[in-house]
């Protein structure tokens, strides 16, 4: 649903792909998030606490349902539909700072480790960035990666997204400077 200033969202979007389905993050996925997100993950992520407790998932999952309801992000939750033996969340995929008057916002996932090398996320981000032109009419999708995160910035290319330029920022976290590659991706 759209209004003159943009999307209207009333219920939470649920996408299904091929062998990934994105759904709303829910109070029960606190626990896996805690446990999938290591070290390896958190290195890469902007300001991301290792180790992530329970507490810090129920604050993102929480923060995550307000930001919807407002329309600054959309969290969802990826689910791994080829392994029947493990049913629960593999990953978190999201729009942030999501701009609807300059129809722009930001995208950012991760999968855990043991789900690395399926597809998972390359899968996930064209959902993510469909969705985002397709329904939230935004004209612009763009990402930052760290320039050692290379099976990331594969599956960002994979997506049509381009390379737009480095950053070099200090990250209080890892205490010293690092370099982000921006990409983006315009509306066709």
């Amino acid at each position: 649903m759209t209004d003159e200033h943009g999307p209207t969202l009333t219920k939470f979007p649920t996408m299904d792909g091929r062998t990934v389905k994105l759904r709303e993050l829910s109070i029960d996925d606190a626990i896996d998030i805690s446990r999938l997100m290591t070290y390896n993950i958190s290195k890469s992520l902007w300001e991301v606490p290792y180790p992530f407790t329970l507490e810090n998932a129920s604050i993102f999952i929480n923060s995550s349902q307000i930001e919807f309801r407002s329309l600054k992000a959309i969290n969802f939750a990826i689910l791994y539909e080829r392994n029947p033996e493990y049913s629960g969340l593999v990953g978190i995929i999201g729009l942030k700072n999501i701009h609807i008057d300059n129809r722009k916002a930001n995208l950012g996932y991760w999968i855990g480790e043991s789900f690395w090398g399926n597809g998972i996320a390359s899968e996930s981000v064209e959902l993510v960035i469909n969705y985002a032109f397709s329904v939230l009419k935004l004209e612009e999708v763009y990402a930052y990666v760290y320039s050692q995160n290379k099976r990331s910035i594969r599956v960002l290319e994979k997506n049509g997204m381009t390379r737009v330029g480095e950053v070099n920022e200090y990250s209080k976290k890892l205490a010293r400077y690092l370099n982000s590659i921006k990409f983006f991706i315009k509306r066709q």
